[in-house]
């Protein structure tokens, strides 16, 4: 179906081509001669038809340097039609003066009126002649453009008849390596983990679904962190009041030790003592007191 359309298209541009040369001659025939002369002379057409189907007439494409010699071509036979115009054109005037009865003699007045004309003339002449420039460089320009554009056109269907073949050799290599791919998947043992052996579509499943949990864990993560520093604080704290407690408790049982020791000794127990006073003091505040 590909190979179709591009032959196909192959021949639309083939035909557009060979219809439509891109030439100065070619493109200058419509103004270059009437569409009455075409009709009184068949032949000619027929003529111009056959060398615009020749190989030469298509190899004649417009390019910058063809149309640069073109136009310096006809520019030197309309300089060359031009002087020979004026020169003639002045002769017959001159001639038509002097031999004629009575001879054409022009006065200062009408010298100056003729020069005044020719000025007016002069300066409109040259106003047309930079408008005539500047649409000769215009046109130079669009040229240059088509031509640049024709080349890519060439080089593209230069590219274009490349293409079925590099087609159908891709075609051939990808069966080839299909086939090595299917020879090789016949001849390689399954792997012991069930991981290995796993499709496409359930290894992609399982990469999402692993990937899934990393966030998680990572949102769990970032959770813990963000929590870590009143974390780290509490347990400073506590850290703070188990030292306290450390000291209390140490303090405590030296007193203790103390007061076991004393008692050992047949000394007075301080402590035993001064309980046994707090607990007097007690019950007479308690009688004073009527609790």
């Amino acid at each position: 179906m590909a190979q179709s359309d591009t032959s196909q298209l192959l021949n639309e541009i083939y035909t557009q081509r060979r219809d439509n040369p891109l030439n100065i001659l070619s493109l200058a025939e419509p103004i270059l001669a009437p569409e009455t002369q075409f009709q009184s002379h068949p032949l000619s057409q027929s003529q111009n038809g056959s060398s615009r189907d020749s190989p030469d007439h298509q190899n004649a494409t417009l390019s910058p340097l063809t149309l640069s010699a073109d136009l310096q071509h006809y520019r030197h036979l309309f300089s060359k039609l031009r002087f020979s115009y004026l020169e003639q054109v002045t002769k017959e005037k001159y001639i038509r003066s002097v031999a004629g009865e009575p001879p054409i003699l022009a006065t200062s007045e009408e010298n100056a009126a003729l020069e005044d004309r020719l000025a007016v003339m002069k300066s409109e002449l040259k106003a047309k002649k930079l408008g005539v420039e500047a649409l000769v460089q215009e046109m130079e320009d669009l040229a240059r453009e088509i031509a640049e554009k024709y080349d890519g056109v060439n080089a593209s269907v230069a590219l274009l008849e490349t293409l079925p073949g590099e087609v159908e050799s891709l075609e051939s290599e990808v069966e080839e390596l299909r086939r090595q791919l299917a020879e090789k998947e016949g001849e390689v043992e399954r792997s012991e983990d069930p991981r290995m052996n796993l499709s496409l579509e359930e290894t992609d499943r399982l990469l999402q679904e692993q990937r899934r949990k990393n966030e998680d864990l990572a949102r769990q993560i970032s959770e813990v962190e963000k929590e870590m520093p009143g974390k780290v604080r509490d347990c400073e704290k506590a850290e703070r009041e188990l030292e306290e407690i450390e000291k209390r408790r140490n303090e405590i049982t030296k007193l203790v030790r103390d007061a076991q020791r004393t008692k050992e000794q047949g000394g007075r127990d301080l402590l035993e003592e001064q309980g046994r006073w707090y607990k007097s003091s007690e019950i007479v505040l308690k009688g004073l007191l009527g609790v």
